[in-house]
């Protein structure tokens, strides 16, 4: 990235938004030598998946079949054919499947970013092609000091779904926090944790021990970093350059400015935000803002 004295910015190419979709396509295209800009609206980074669960559907990933975990590629397939009907014949779902394993070695082999199997966590439904574990990976734990100064850039846990701001991860960890006064082992492993992050509030103000999507979060912003991708908050695109048909930058605000970022390479829009769409959500689920004519058993 280069910036001139007007303040224009430089780059092969802009992603709009720091979720896991954003920071990973910039961890890929950094990796293979482009410049890039990150501009995320949030006076911090990770978005929706910094609140979430982390956990990623990717059947035939490489942590289940080092588990011994095979199935043909058929079978998520089918699985989604029974979840989905007539929408199986967009492309992007052959694609997403025949992908996903190579992402996940991927950023295995190449990034900050490593994996915990859910090898254990069955499929939604015990529909057709369902399988009782193997599809699932999320976000090794992670310790935020690797961060440094940047920790304090990285979007907290929801505090609805933490205790005081620590996050607990799904499988043994959880249950070791809801078998704590039945188990002395677990208890032990709670009275760590607890010690862990009290010591973490008084050093740091937050809590340091990462888990789930903030882990993955975290991970991925080392990756970015690491990788020399600018990462920019507070920076929300209010416009797109077009030249012809092709998007060829953005204008993006900064301190109450707007700044022009030319990318040579394009621009990745990755900023969600459907779920906040309220006037397409209507628009596409008709029944949902007043209830009727849903029913669930």
């Amino acid at each position: 990235m280069t910036a001139d004295p007007s303040g224009r910015i430089d780059c092969d190419v802009l992603v709009a938004g720091s979720g896991a979709g954003g920071l990973a396509c910039a961890v890929v295209a950094a990796f293979h030598g482009l410049s890039v800009v990150v501009a995320e609206k949030e006076p911090v980074f990770g978005g929706t998946t910094a609140w979430s669960g982390g956990w990623l559907w990717i059947p035939r990933n490489p942590l289940a079949r080092r588990a011994g975990i095979i199935e043909e590629a058929d079978e998520p397939l089918a699985y989604l054919r029974s979840e989905i009907g007539n929408r199986i014949a967009d492309p992007r779902i052959a694609a997403f499947l025949a992908n996903g394993p190579d992402m996940v070695a991927f950023f295995e082999a190449n990034t900050a970013v490593e994996w915990i199997d859910g090898n254990r966590i069955p499929d939604f439904h015990d529909t057709p092609g369902s399988r009782d574990g193997g599809r699932s990976v999320c976000a090794k734990p992670y310790d935020g000091r690797a961060l440094g100064a940047d920790i304090a850039r990285l979007k907290p846990p929801l505090d609805l779904v933490s205790l005081a701001g620590m996050g607990i991860s799904a499988g043994a960890d959880m249950a070791h926090f809801f078998n704590a006064t039945r188990s002395p082992r677990s208890a032990l492993h709670v009275a760590g944790r607890l010690a862990r992050h009290a010591r973490d509030l008084a050093l740091h103000g937050r809590g340091l021990q990462l888990v789930n999507g903030n882990a993955l979060v975290a991970r991925l912003m080392k990756s970015a970093l690491d990788l020399g991708v600018t990462l920019i908050e507070g920076a929300p695109v209010r416009a797109l350059h077009r030249d012809g048909a092709r998007v060829c930058g953005a204008t993006i605000e900064r301190e109450g400015r707007p700044v022009d970022v030319i990318a040579r390479r394009g621009v990745v829009l990755a900023t969600g935000g459907f779920p906040h769409d309220r006037e397409r959500i209507a628009a596409l689920f008709d029944h949902a803002p007043e209830g009727d004519g849903h029913h669930s058993a």
